[in-house]
């Protein structure tokens, strides 16, 4: 029987890939250890050329082999760390706050398209909304406010991804009494996003390489839309959260920490996706675990959650900060 190599390398490469970042986010390979494995990415340069100069001996399917399992791992660890060392873009910024605020009306709409930054989101029983942005960079990121919306967007914008890019701080209050309709790009950085008491129609957030970290005790958030691209996401809600949507994580993981009375289903699905949901008390059927009481509950935390060479944590015993 012959074997096309192209398809086997390929295929092999797309299965490492996928295993190893899986082990790293579950924890059963080091992520420290794994990034600094970098240290040793000649080697990719030596298995790719080890096997075309073994592809017309008798030897050429091992070398297909060792290529494929090399270039495989190392798609998977840098898939994996990527969150924690790509969003490193420089030490943050030591210059003075430029700060913009302005009011809302009953509801107002977010886009914020954010590159390099360290984001910092609160709510709170005032009047008005405030931004105050930091920068490395000589250029100016942008702030358009007014009474219906707030459009964030960070300098670093048009530039390659994580190359070159200014580090920013962004440190955002939002009034508790407005309804939003947000949209959050955020690439290479690191967010908090403190949701307390908040109220969304609807919450897209799309973080590449980035790490999350949600509040959203007591928060009402409908149509949430999350699509995790090789970052993390935590979220951390109460009995009296009202949240419902989908997440879609591709080499990441997510953590929810909801205590005891809080009324969860979640339906959990993928490929090289791993999650605790077995080990809970929830009751399983099918695909979608639920807790006790969920159908009476007034406030309800429900979630589709697929994942690929991705985790999915309930209760984590470290907590989800």
């Amino acid at each position: 029987m012959r074997v096309n190599r192209g398809f086997l390398f390929w295929g092999l490469g797309f299965v490492t890939a996928g295993l190893v970042a899986l082990a790293i986010q579950l924890g059963y390979l080091d992520r420290t250890a794994m990034a600094g494995a970098w240290r040793l990415w000649p080697v990719i340069l030596v298995a790719v050329g080890l096997s075309l100069i073994l592809s017309r001996t008798p030897l050429a399917l091992l070398g297909t082999v060792v290529a494929a399992l090399i270039v495989g791992a190392s798609a998977g660890t840098a898939i994996a760390v990527g969150p924690g060392f790509a969003a490193d873009c420089g030490e943050l910024p030591s210059t003075p706050l430029q700060d913009h605020s302005g009011t809302f009306g009953r509801t107002a709409s977010l886009e914020w398209q954010l590159d390099c930054v360290t984001l910092n989101v609160a709510t709170a029983r005032v009047s008005s909304w405030r931004a105050s942005v930091r920068s490395t960079g000589s250029k100016v990121p942008s702030v358009d406010g007014a009474s219906d919306h707030l459009d964030l967007r960070s300098a670093n914008q048009g530039n390659v991804p994580f190359l070159d890019q200014d580090r920013e701080r962004w440190l955002i209050q939002l009034p508790i009494a407005t309804t939003y309709q947000g949209e959050i790009h955020a690439n290479g950085s690191t967010a908090t996003l403190d949701l307390t008491g908040s109220r969304f129609s609807a919450l897209t957030l799309q973080p590449n390489a980035a790490d999350v970290v949600m509040a959203v005790d007591g928060a009402n958030i409908e149509g949430l839309d999350v699509d995790l691209n090789a970052g993390s996401l935590s979220i951390t809600a109460s009995p009296d959260t009202s949240l419902s949507g989908s997440i879609q994580a591709n080499a990441g993981s997510i953590k929810l920490c909801a205590p005891p009375g809080t009324a969860l289903q979640i339906t959990a699905s993928g490929t090289a996706f791993g999650t605790n949901l077995d080990d809970s008390d929830l009751a399983k059927d099918g695909d979608t675990w639920e807790s006790a009481g969920y159908p009476e509950a007034a406030n309800k935390i429900t979630l589709t959650v697929h994942g690929n060479a991705a985790s999915f944590d309930l209760n984590p015993s470290g907590g989800c900060q």
